[in-house]
């Protein structure tokens, strides 16, 4: 199986592309990752939509888009455009066109770039089940040739750019019923019109695969590109998790699903879909590619790169075949989940490892006192919402601390784990404290250099000694450990300390993660995934971008971010970004699109208004469309949708099946949760706060 979507998975490099020029914006090539936004009025409204404009071009947004679903919107165009040129404003636009052609070949004149879905650009979705054989499959693929081609070769003509915009729900029947609703659909469905538009040799295209589930749009990403290398295709990429909801819960979802791909090289322009004031989507944006620009940045400073159109005849760097860094082996399938094996570990009352859910450590290193209250805090705050700390991490500086944390000895008080590493000259004399460390589960401990085999001999037995009594050896490694680990994996053998795990010390959590997984592929040691961080909104986008995507790779049995602050802070965080990447589910999960010039009522207001009637109901998954567009496609992983049909009017969804037609807005709500308990899905929240 071909595993290779960039150059390695191991070393950071920004995959190369050709440029495709938006107005006068610059789009992959040399360029930086742009961010760009959506304007949530309707565009008949001009003014209200030059409003937008301007304050999205105020706070940075490089690409402004437009809904443009009906023939008035397409005329609204000439006249935003002449007011624009009346304020000065510069911003590209791009017309967001489905279900109606000839709409966008109206829109083409008047914006730089057209975004198209190939899901419903020449397709009705009818949910139909069809089995095609190749002759209709291909005579499917001639009409949609015939339907697409005027668009495309206006497109050309004029100079104007086109997004290719796959979304997982709202994928052709066609498609569906040859390749099913996954990220190879995605992918095949975009790769049927970008062969239809290099018919005619036109290659100003960026693609997208969006997704509210960040594992599938993780996926289909990352395939887009494995099969963008094997057909010599150097289309840039436009990322975007959508429906990614609001808040802090949207925040993450969009640094974990755009930023780990990032993290991967993949990535040149991105727009965060936040159910919010689209001017808020662009300091997310901002912040989740800062890093990686400015890592362009200096490798640009650092060699000379020149990408020519690939129009050209002559072959550009871009279409040159990658090379695959060999030093490491890939060790598992990006394009489908699967956990990365360890053998289950008890540590007090929990298990991790093997199939046991992914566990929280809270890291208590930055209390430096009180600790028994702040403890006892954390757990009055997390037991309302049943996000318990699985275990506790502590620093041991000196013999006060110890003392202090005596009262971890009432284990039934405190259900969790313990975990604790030495400081300072303590942790050269553990043999004087084992007897008071007994009550710790865990020993959290770096894997020294030693002076002679004497000093080795004397560390590893009080290690031995504490691992005898049933505990566990957690070993903390820098990358720099890694040409001796067979020697400290040898050692760990010598002295059997087999109740172990390992975790890392490092500012390049994927690739470093990666690698000290190619190194323990032999082994079955359960891995611990640590994030240290300066801030609490460092940790939000860092962790969430780190951590959610070593867990998305199947990586980590356990997670631990540490930053200054409230020890909840912590723990609520953790159990976000494992919500997040869809491995652990312990709260509501809300599937929101960011509204636009559709959108049939208020959707902030409403999204606001459901999450506080439902946001008891663990596990299950309720999307809030504001239009049919984003409905039963783009709601295909929740469990409930409630969905724009007209002025004043919803449609209700199990899944992909509308139950409830034009239900008057004013009792909505109410019938959504009517079909929450028709399908046994509702608890009582004073159930819920009765058995807390």
């Amino acid at each position: 199986m071909n595993t290779k979507y960039n150059t390695s998975a191991f070393e950071y490099e920004r995959r190369k592309t050709h440029e495709v020029k938006v107005g006068n914006v610059g789009i992959g090539g040399s360029n930086p990752i742009r961010v760009q936004s959506m304007t949530n009025a309707d565009t008949k409204d001009v003014e209200s939509t030059i409003r937008q404009i301007r304050e999205l071009q105020e706070v940075g947004s490089e690409l402004v888009r437009l809904t443009v679903p009906s023939s008035q919107d397409a005329e609204a165009l000439p006249l935003i455009r002449k007011r624009m040129i009346e304020e000065n404003l510069i911003v590209p636009l791009v017309a967001d066109i489905h279900f109606t052609p000839s709409i966008a070949l109206k829109a083409v004149e008047y914006v730089e770039k057209v975004r198209i879905n190939p899901g419903n650009f020449a397709d009705r979705k009818k949910f139909a089940i069809l089995e095609y054989t190749d002759k209709e499959y291909n005579l499917e693929l001639e009409r949609i040739a015939e339907t697409f081609l005027p668009l495309v070769k206006r497109a050309k003509e004029l100079g104007v750019a086109m997004r290719i915009g796959t979304n997982h729900g709202s994928l052709s029947d066609r498609i569906m019923n040859r390749f099913g609703d996954t990220p190879e659909g995605m992918v095949e469905s975009a790769l049927e019109f970008i062969r239809i538009a290099e018919s005619i040799s036109y290659k100003d295209i960026i693609v997208s695969m969006k997704a509210s589930n960040t594992q599938i749009m993780i996926q289909a990403y990352r395939l887009l590109a494995a099969r963008f290398l094997e057909l010599n295709m150097t289309y840039p990429l436009h990322l975007g998790v959508t429906e990614a909801g609001d808040g802090k819960d949207g925040r993450i979802k969009s640094a974990l699903g755009i930023g780990s791909l990032l993290d991967d090289g993949l990535g040149d322009t991105i727009r965060v879909s936040l159910t919010e004031d689209p001017v808020l989507e662009i300091p997310v944006a901002k912040i989740i590619v800062e890093k990686y620009n400015k890592i362009h940045i200096q490798n640009l400073e650092s060699q000379s790169i020149t990408l020519r159109h690939p129009s050209t005849n002559d072959s550009t760097d871009a279409e040159k075949p990658l090379k695959w860094n060999s030093s490491y082996k890939e060790f598992r399938d990006p394009f489908e989940y699967s956990r990365f094996y360890a053998k289950p570990i008890q540590l007090n009352k929990t298990k991790l490892g093997e199939e046991n859910p992914i566990r929280v450590e809270v890291d208590c290193s930055y209390v430096k006192s009180n600790y028994e209250k702040e403890i006892s805090d954390l757990f009055l705050k997390a037991a309302p919402l049943s996000i318990l700390p699985e275990s506790l991490h502590f620093k041991i500086r000196n013999e006060t601390t110890l003392k202090e944390l005596s009262f971890l000895r009432n284990k039934d008080i405190i259900p969790a784990s313990f975990s604790f590493l030495l400081e300072g000259e303590m942790a050269n004399q553990v043999h004087d404290y084992l007897s008071d460390l007994i009550n710790f589960d865990k020993w959290v401990s770096y894997f020294p250099h030693f002076a002679n085999e004497e000093e080795k001999e004397i560390f590893l037995g009080a290690i031995s000694s504490f691992h005898k009594e049933g505990k566990c050896i957690e070993w903390i490694l820098k990358a720099s450990d890694f040409p001796r680990i067979n020697g400290i994996l040898s050692d760990i053998q010598k002295f059997a300390i087999s109740n172990s795990m390992f975790s890392l010390e490092s500012s390049d959590l994927t690739r470093d993660y990666r690698k000290l997984c190619t190194h323990l592929s032999n082994y079955d040691y359960p891995i611990a995934l640590t994030s240290i961080h300066s801030n609490q909104e460092e940790a939000l986008y860092e962790a969430s971008i780190g951590l959610g995507g070593l867990l998305i790779d199947g990586i980590g049995d356990l997670i631990r971010i540490q930053f200054p602050g409230e020890l909840f802070e912590e723990l609520s965080l953790s159990y976000d970004i494992l919500q997040g990447s869809r491995l652990r589910l312990t709260k509501t999960e809300y599937i929101s699109c960011p509204s636009c010039g559709r959108t049939q009522f208020d959707l902030q207001d409403t999204t606001a208004r459901i999450k506080k009637r439902t946001n008891h109901l663990i596990g299950v998954k309720i999307a809030v469309m504001g239009c049919i567009v984003n409905g039963p496609g783009e709601m295909a992983d929740a469990d409930f949708g409630y969905v724009g049909a007209a002025p004043g009017k919803v449609h209700l969804y199990k899944g992909k099946e509308i139950i409830m037609k034009n239900v008057p807005e004013e009792i909505a709500d109410e019938k959504l949760i009517e079909l929450i308990k028709d399908n046994n899905m509702w608890v009582d929240a004073k159930l819920i706060s009765n058995e807390m």
